[in-house]
This record gives structure tokens, C-alpha cells and sequence, in this order.
């Protein structure tokens, strides 16, 4: 199944004032087997925490809702710190 990305784009361009994330390295984490996810730390039911690694080499810290599926929303992205490389960093090395 092909999956479809759609971010809104104010809070995109935040993310990349911010934060210094292109959405294609974004999509680009999606295809990473090492990384994980996780249900939303905040609470959000609709939404899960993808930790994975992108073709750029970055880790990422990726929160996403679920829409009518394959179709994902991103809703923000940033470098993963903290006890999420950490355990990114665990699984990679399996």
C-alpha cells in the first residue's frame, strides 16, 4: 500500500524555522526498519510518535495522526533527543 503525507503548511514552515526539517526527510523516516513508534506521549489519541532515522541521517522525533488511511498528517518533526535516541540507538544495534 503506498502511504500520502500532508503537512499543514504553517506549521511546516515553523518546523523549519525551527527545527531545520524538510518534509522529504521526513517521508524519509517512514521507510526506516530500525525505527519505532510509540502512542502520543501528549495523550492525543489519534496520534503516534515515530522515531526513525531519514536518508539525510538525521534521528527524528515525529509526531503523526492517522487520517483515512494510507494517508498520514504530519504534525511536527524535530531531531529525537534524549531518552528517544537512546532507545532508537538500542534497536539499531540488534
Amino acid at each position: 500500500m503506498d502511504l500520502g503525507f500532508i503537512w499543514d503548511e504553517q506549521k511546516y514552515r515553523r518546523v523549519i524555522k525551527r527545527h531545520g526539517v524538510m518534509f522529504f526527510e521526513v517521508v524519509s523516516a517512514f521507510d526506516d526498519a530500525r525505527g519505532y513508534e510509540v502512542p502520543d506521549p501528549a495523550g492525543h489519541d489519534d496520534r503516534f510518535v515515530l522515531v526513525a532515522g531519514t536518508d539525510e541521517g538525521r534521528v527524528l522525533f515525529i509526531v503523526v495522526a492517522e487520517e483515512d488511511l494510507p494517508l498520514y498528517r504530519i504534525i511536527t518533526a524535530f531531531d529525537a533527543e534524549g531518552s528517544w535516541l537512546d532507545e532508537y540507538e538500542k534497536e539499531s544495534s540488534f
